[in-house]
């Protein structure tokens, strides 16, 4: 009886070392990315396109910006600093486009569900981000992660794509820059960095 229980005890705190172990990965990674987030007013043709206007912006500036950031907190930072203007590139890219909605521009935490990035996949959860938020709100969203910059080397609506060199073609640096415990499927086969 008594190796029984042994053995259930150990069975037992094997399963809780994984539930340990997967939490301290996951708060890593969740820590070693800024993310973009990008909410149109709503889910019209429209609004959606002129989502992925103010995106194309965003990103556009912040590439620049970013190029010197070695850690998620330093892009953190940078990104803070240049709230102010990427509002005021949001805002001329709705104006340029004929639109009249405001826009609200922050960084913080937030949740995220599970992404896939072609073969990237970033868990659910709470993640820091620049949120950027079209008129009300209340349409589709666009996201993709800024630091390391994921989203720098695509322009497509899904992010990131390994699949497909034509669209995206990632430096030696940005593949040095992922963080640990991201998950990369290569060929159904899933290997954690």
């Amino acid at each position: 009886m008594k190796k029984v229980s042994f053995i259930l005890l150990a069975i037992m705190f094997v399963i809780m070392c994984g539930y340990v172990w997967e939490d301290i990965r996951g708060t890593s990674l969740h820590q070693d990315v800024l993310r973009l987030h990008v909410i149109a007013n709503s889910d019209n043709p429209g609004d959606q396109q002129l989502k992925l206007q103010v995106k194309d912006q965003v990103v556009a500036q912040l590439r620049d910006a970013l190029i010197e950031a070695s850690t998620a907190e330093e892009a953190r930072q940078i990104a803070l600093r240049e709230l102010p203007a990427i509002k005021r590139t949001a805002e001329a890219t709705i104006a340029q486009h004929g639109y009249q909605y405001g826009v609200n521009v922050e960084v913080g935490q937030y949740a995220f569900p599970t992404k896939s990035y072609g073969n990237l996949v970033f868990p659910a959860g709470d993640y820091q981000a620049v949120r950027v938020v079209i008129g009300e709100g209340q349409g589709k969203n666009w996201w993709c992660v800024l630091f390391p910059p994921l989203c720098m080397v695509s322009s497509s609506e899904q992010g990131l794509s390994l699949d497909s060199p034509q669209q995206a073609e990632m430096s030696l640096k940005c593949l040095k820059l992922l963080p640990r415990g991201l998950q990369v499927t290569l060929e159904g086969k899933q290997h954690k960095g």
